[in-house]
């Protein structure tokens, strides 16, 4: 889509799996008059081992579940997100997170 089309929209939350445009979009003149980028509101989804919103389709989708709406409906998702994610590693990949690994995969980095 063009960036017309997304201020046409001015979507108040934006979820993206490229981590150069979360990291960059907030100096972009072209999407500073967007919501989601002006509020802060812009999102990198998880991706490891696996996409947790996008592809391949996989059992992270179940934490994305989580993480998308706490993005999305903060106040409806007030789950602790790394305990999710702690629970979920360890029974799906039986591995056991440190904290900062946690941080690392809820904050989308490779």
């Amino acid at each position: 889509m063009s960036i017309e089309q997304v201020l046409a929209w001015d979507p108040e939350v934006i979820v993206t799996i490229d981590q150069s445009f979360a990291q960059t979009v907030h100096n972009n003149p072209l999407w500073r008059g967007v919501s989601a980028v002006k509020n802060g509101r812009v999102h990198l989804s998880p991706k490891l081992p696996f996409g947790w919103i996008d592809f391949p389709p996989s059992v992270n989708r179940l934490p994305g579940l989580w993480w998308l709406g706490s993005k999305v409906f903060p106040a409806l998702f007030p789950e602790d997100l790394g305990a999710i994610t702690r629970e979920f590693y360890q029974l799906f990949y039986q591995v056991e997170l440190t904290p900062a690994q946690v941080q690392r995969v809820l904050a989308g980095r490779d």
